[in-house]
């Protein structure tokens, strides 16, 4: 009787979801909510972000990889719960924060900022000096990784504002 229990145990629960699958799950349908309600269906990129110039940049500059971008930014969860920030509590921008554009090195990816891969994808669709919205998902943020102690779940869409500033050059950097 022990061993058809076990059986029977063993059955059930390779045929339910995994909770990281359900937690993707649940992530993909609030994405697609938050994307539905606020009208970014047309403005989904190839790279699987949805990208939305807020205002543009009368710079035709390119941001290309290498870069080194000047910028200010808000991300926040779908819920509005703020993960990062340049902004003080009273909203204001002081100090720039300097992102690298797809350079990847030991001091570059202490910052978790850096590390959003959909974040690099999006700012190559921005000229200098443009601000923009980016809803980032999951796979293009961090994933399954639990990083609550920064204040992101694991399959946390993320929603981006970022104002490029300014942008150098990898020969602008030498």
């Amino acid at each position: 009787m022990l061993g058809i229990a076990a059986l029977l145990a063993g059955i059930y629960t390779s045929c339910k979801s995994s909770s990281l699958d359900t937690m993707h799950a649940d992530e993909v349908v609030a994405r697609d909510k938050y994307v539905k309600d606020n009208n970014l269906t047309a403005n989904k990129d190839v790279s699987g972000i949805y990208f939305k110039t807020i205002i543009p940049s009368t710079d035709t500059t390119w941001i290309r990889s290498g870069f080194k971008v000047m910028c200010y930014f808000k991300i926040t969860l779908i819920d509005g719960t703020v993960v990062f920030t340049t902004e003080d509590s009273a909203g204001r921008n002081y100090e720039e924060f300097a992102f690298y554009v797809d350079i990847s090195n030991t001091v570059v990816n202490a910052q978790y900022v850096q590390q959003i891969s959909g974040l690099h994808k999006g700012l190559k669709l921005m000229h200098v000096g443009e601000t923009a919205f980016m809803v980032i998902p999951s796979e293009l943020a961090f994933k399954a990784v639990d990083n609550s102690g920064f204040g992101v779940p694991r399959f946390s869409t993320l929603l981006v504002t970022i104002f490029a500033k300014r942008a150098y050059s990898p020969t602008q950097q030498q």
